[in-house]
């Protein structure tokens, strides 16, 4: 076997790892693979808009610093998505060829994508950024697949959450099996970024003089970043799978510092230059006229919707959260919800089960931000509903008063020494302990416009 060849086994090895690693991150038992993460660029860059920290800022600095260095690793062997993409690409048996450079495809829509979202609005991750298309996959299919098999708890799984989590998954096997890797070369914006980084790269994967132009590389290549005619690789679309490398029967393609022009050249005209500014000033109208469009709908979603706490509320919630799913997958009580037909966000359910009083799974595992970072002590006191007591149902059994973790509810006796339920919402934290613990079915939580400190 030769080295080449053994470099391509290592990759795809640890490309496996790493895929197993963000499928189980989406399961209770092994949570605490979420910190893989936290070295996901596209959550990176949510994260650094929705609240700054220096923390995260260095791990995008590393992976934006090693992709102008040696290329678009990430693609292949940190990004879930990418790297989900390239085993299916294992069922396709078209060979690849060269693609249009769909250039101004993608960099249109990645300024759109991150104009919006530094605007505040995270509409376009939710569509296009490959980790929340992951998440999406991962906790509506592979997670209740999972929970099946080892017959762990789970919220139930529902046909809008099932199609709302098809949809990309289609779409993506689609997509591999006729065009191969286009999603990562014309689509995703977080590639885009990356892509420009590596264009004008250090470190470039070339074909050296040994290339007798059998064309190996060029029918393996998932990307269609290979030039046979003027044996060039387009650094910039290269996802750096190293397929190439590994088929190449003279061993012709190797890193190195020469060949830095590409088989497309950058047009630094003005002309270029307008459109491009045109694009982003695009993505920041749409960042700012969808601010106007969120405090004119979903009124009915923010005044019932229970959100997860450190959400603050709805506006910034639904502007910062790309329904990646990860709070609903380590949420051990299962209460977080994806969003679905009757909710715009994701959201909170007491149907079947209460908030953990001493849990912040979630605040923990929100890779964007979307949630914010709260201590347990600060998720004690953070009020993300109140308690309605439907009087007429009430017997005043004290059940609810014994579940209270914050001591809102208590029996007390009245002016006339019955037995009667007292109810205080300024301690109350609406976690739904006395709504689900109620036999009567007498009390409910409801959503509250905005999450506020108790006292």
């Amino acid at each position: 076997m030769s080295k080449n060849k053994t470099i391509y086994r290592l990759r795809l090895s640890l490309s496996a790892i790493a895929l197993i690693i963000s499928f189980l991150a989406f399961t209770a038992t092994f949570s605490f693979f979420t910190k893989f993460f936290a070295i996901q660029l596209g959550p990176g860059i949510a994260s650094l808009v929705a609240s700054f920290s220096i923390t995260v800022l260095i791990s995008v600095l590393a992976i934006l610093i090693f992709t102008f260095l040696f290329g678009r690793f990430y693609c292949s062997l940190i990004c879930p998505l990418g790297i989900l993409q390239n085993f299916i690409g294992f069922l396709s048996f078209k060979n690849s060829k060269n693609y249009k450079n769909m250039a101004k495809t993608r960099y249109t829509i990645a300024a759109l994508v991150f104009g919006a979202l530094f605007c505040g609005w995270a509409v376009g991750f939710k569509i296009l950024d490959p980790y929340t298309n992951f998440g999406l996959i991962a906790s509506s299919i592979f997670t209740p697949l999972y929970n099946l098999i080892t017959k762990t708890q789970n919220y139930d799984f529902t046909i809008p959450t099932l199609i709302i989590s098809l949809i990309p998954f289609v779409i993506l096997i689609l997509l591999v099996l006729f065009k191969r890797r286009f999603f990562c070369t014309a689509i995703c914006p977080v590639g885009t970024l990356l892509g420009l980084f590596a264009k004008y790269g250090v470190f470039r994967l070339n074909i050296g003089e040994k290339c007798v132009t059998c064309g190996a590389c060029f029918r393996n290549c998932p990307s269609g970043s290979i030039n046979l005619k003027d044996k060039k690789i387009n650094n910039e679309l290269c996802i750096r799978c190293l397929k190439c490398v590994a088929v190449c029967p003279k061993q012709a393609i190797s890193f190195g510092t020469e060949n830095k022009k590409q088989a497309s050249t950058f047009n630094r005209s003005r002309r270029n230059f307008i459109l491009g500014s045109v694009f982003v000033l695009g993505g920041i109208a749409t960042g700012v006229g969808s601010a106007i469009i969120r405090g004119k709908n979903f009124l009915k979603d923010k005044i019932r919707a229970i959100l997860p706490p450190g959400a603050d509320d709805y506006s910034r919630f639904s502007s910062k959260c790309t329904s990646c799913q990860l709070c609903v997958a380590v949420c051990p009580n299962k209460v977080i919800h994806p969003r679905d037909f009757n909710h715009s966000v994701i959201y909170m359910d007491y149907s079947k089960n209460y908030c953990k009083y001493d849990c912040n799974a979630c605040s923990s595992a929100c890779p964007t931000g979307a949630i914010k970072k709260i201590t347990l002590e600060q998720k004690q006191h953070t009020r993300i509903g109140l308690a309605k007591i439907n009087r007429d149902l009430c017997i005043n059994c004290g059940i609810c008063a014994f579940k209270c973790p914050v001591k809102a509810l208590s029996i007390e006796e009245d002016s006339n020494g019955d037995r009667a339920l007292k109810y205080n919402a300024a301690v109350c934290i609406g976690c739904g302990a006395c709504q689900v613990s109620c036999p009567h079915k007498a009390i409910e939580i409801v959503g509250i416009v905005e999450q506020s400190k108790t006292i």
